[in-house]
């Protein structure tokens, strides 16, 4: 019998305060800004661009890379091009059209186009 276990290697950095938006989105097109500061969580884009982090005080809340979970887009590049904040969950754009949720709370992640 073979039993295989999934981990995540990510490990979280310390985000940039000058990187931090308190905009309810982010469009990496458009702005060098790497996370969204709400109701005292940071949700912070890693260097990898795959991997969202949520810190609270500073400390790791939850972390998920996006692209593991979800898969590689089948057009654009693997990695988060747009973060919006919307009360319970955020929303994902990554690759050129593939579209993910994240809830806030839990930090699961799922694929919704």
């Amino acid at each position: 019998m073979l039993t295989f276990i999934v981990t995540q290697t990510g490990i979280a950095q310390k985000y940039n305060d000058a990187l931090i938006s308190n905009n309810s989105e982010i469009n990496f097109a458009k702005t060098q800004k790497r996370g969204i500061k709400k109701n005292s969580i940071v949700y912070y884009v890693e260097n990898d661009l795959q991997t969202i982090s949520a810190y609270k005080r500073s400390k790791l809340k939850w972390q998920t890379n996006v692209i593991s979970v979800c898969g590689k887009p089948k057009k654009g590049q693997p990695e988060i091009r747009y973060v919006g904040y919307n009360s319970d969950k955020l929303l994902i754009v990554m690759g050129k059209h593939n579209f993910a949720e994240i809830d806030v709370n839990s930090g699961e992640t799922r694929l919704v186009g």
